[in-house]
């Protein structure tokens, strides 16, 4: 008798699955769609002939998916560099914490490199809100995503959590399978990438009988860092920003995620830098006393942290916000009078919405693309 899957509510789809998905995928307007925007050199019907041919969900990642994502950076990236990656050991798996600006590109251009490297790229995370329709789970399940649970009870939050937890250590720990997963839930709004205690207590949901220490350092945790010179979705995360400081609860419009999606992947972004840091066990001290658990996952967070600020690639738009709101020209050594004019045009069109006022969105902006700034200066030294 065939042992029961428990992860198979949350799993990527293996490739005995993949046959349905893709005759559903084929029957959807918007997939169809989507390949003839981006993949316009092939034509249609060979395209579809290939994807029903496709006798893998690695192939297709790799030969569909990954050239689509090829032509999101293609449209919307002048310059895309990595660095760090070639200091890992190639034949280990990692947990990759990656900070989050973007919904789909963040993880998107990390698989894309890896493909370019000649490895099998990582099981990555995604929300369960983002997959909003049939055609959107396929697609992230083909592309080897494992769902993460967003909403619910406080019980089925825990019990969803643990599932997710044993997922990712049987993944590294017993298949060799490399990880990307967030440093929270949902997206950096205000520049400050930060880990949430929340996310390294779920790693730990499946190792209650280690200390905490053992139990991190069995997961390899090695945290990516990813800088764009244009923040994703700018004005949606000053907005939201302003919003929930006004109200106090922000409430997302039905089709937001979606709308965050297709912002986040078009928009034009300048240069992005991706960074592979160091694993953590290397900086991991034991001899530091902490009261409790809690303690001690904030340490660690802590470690992961002080590399995301360092491995931040710092841009003249950075610079730039944080002269003009402090009033200071600290930095004008890194930008020119042009890129400022460039960037405070960009400011003053993103600030144009509907529901908040002109010169709140402005101070705003100015501060998401400061933050990062402040985050560096505050981690010097540390």
């Amino acid at each position: 008798m065939k042992k029961k899957d428990p992860f198979v509510k949350i799993r990527p789809y293996n490739d005995d699955e993949l046959p349905y998905a893709i005759n559903r995928m084929l029957q959807n307007s918007g997939f169809i769609g989507s390949l003839m925007n981006f993949m316009p050199d092939e034509p249609l019907n060979l395209l579809v002939r290939s994807i029903r041919k496709t006798k893998t969900c690695y192939d297709f990642q790799k030969n569909i998916f990954g050239k689509m994502c090829q032509t999101f950076i293609d449209r919307s990236i002048d310059d895309l560099t990595v660095a760090g990656y070639d200091l890992l050991n190639k034949n280990k798996s990692y947990l990759f914490v990656a900070n989050h600006r973007d919904i789909i590109m963040d993880s998107a251009i990390a698989q894309i490199y890896l493909f370019s490297q000649g490895v099998r790229p990582c099981r990555s995370g995604i929300g369960d809100n983002l997959l909003s329709s049939q055609v959107l789970t396929d697609v992230a399940k083909v592309c080897n995503m494992f769902t993460i649970t967003r909403t619910g009870d406080a019980r089925h939050m825990v019990t969803s959590s643990k599932l997710v937890s044993e997922y990712i250590r049987q993944s590294i720990c017993e298949e060799n399978k490399s990880i990307w997963i967030a440093q929270r839930n949902g997206r950096t709004k205000d520049g400050y990438d930060k880990t949430q205690q929340s996310v390294l207590k779920m790693f730990c949901f499946s190792d209650r009988k280690k200390n905490i220490y053992d139990s991190i350092r069995e997961l390899n945790i090695v945290p990516l860092t990813i800088s764009y010179e244009f923040e994703p979705c700018d004005q949606m995360k000053a907005r939201e920003l302003i919003l929930t400081a006004n109200n106090k609860k922000y409430v997302k419009a039905p089709d937001e995620d979606f709308k965050s999606i297709t912002t986040g992947v078009f928009a034009y972004k300048s240069r992005v830098h991706l960074q592979f840091g160091e694993p953590i066990n290397d900086y991991i001290d034991e001899s530091l006393t902490f009261a409790n658990d809690n303690e001690k996952i904030q340490y660690i967070c802590s470690l992961i942290d002080r590399q995301m600020y360092k491995n931040y690639r710092l841009w003249p738009n950075n610079h730039i916000a944080y002269d003009i709101l402090n009033n200071s020209s600290d930095f004008q050594n890194y930008y020119s009078e042009f890129s400022k004019r460039d960037f405070i045009k960009h400011i003053l069109k993103q600030a144009n919405v509907v529901d908040v006022s002109y010169m709140q969105m402005k101070q705003m902006l100015y501060t998401i693309y400061a933050n990062p700034i402040k985050a560096a200066m505050e981690n010097k030294g540390k």
